[in-house]
């Protein structure tokens, strides 16, 4: 019994950090590649390369 809520713990630690790794990830590549992208295709403006 005790096994099983270490393997519990263990699997829903790894889970929230997963998720929040890809929340992270996600978060950083909406506000670098998003801008860039309105700049230039919204916007119309030109971007330096």
């Amino acid at each position: 019994m005790a096994a099983e809520i270490v393997f519990l713990a263990y699997a829903t630690v790894i889970m929230f950090g997963i998720i929040g790794v890809v929340i992270a990830s996600l978060s950083s590549f909406m506000k670098t590649d998003s801008t860039d992208y309105d700049e230039q295709f919204v916007w119309l403006r030109k971007i330096k390369e």
